[in-house]
């Protein structure tokens, strides 16, 4: 039987001169390779994927919002969109940053009025 496996850490350092390359390999029958191949290259952040994406938010930098903190939503101000800092998971882009009235940063996992909407 096959089974699903996947370890996506980086735990060897890359040789001197080794090239740099990461693989999938995908094990079945019937599988549609150009749906596959479309799907992953749909995932690659290019420039105007990231102009899309931002395009697409709900909010700009200046707008007032609430985001939904463990004190229940707190009023802010969007500070970045389309956020990133060195202490977010690996991959994790966040919508936006936002500063909270009490002067706390924090960011917003989703565009999503379940974590950040229009201030009320």
């Amino acid at each position: 039987a096959v089974h699903m496996i996947f370890n996506g850490e980086f735990d060897e350092p890359w040789a001197p001169g080794e090239v740099r390359e990461s693989k999938f390999v995908f094990i079945g029958k019937n599988l549609n390779h150009e749906e596959l191949k479309t799907g992953f290259e749909a995932c690659i952040l290019t420039p105007e994927l990231e102009a899309r994406k931002t395009k697409d938010l709900r909010f700009k930098v200046g707008d007032v919002v609430e985001c939904r903190t463990e004190n229940g939503f707190e009023a802010g101000q969007i500070t970045a969109l389309m956020f990133r800092d060195e202490f977010m998971p690996t991959g994790v882009v966040a919508p936006y940053q936002v500063q909270l009235v009490s002067g706390d940063l924090i960011w917003a996992p989703e565009d999503d009025d379940a974590f950040i909407r229009a201030k009320q």
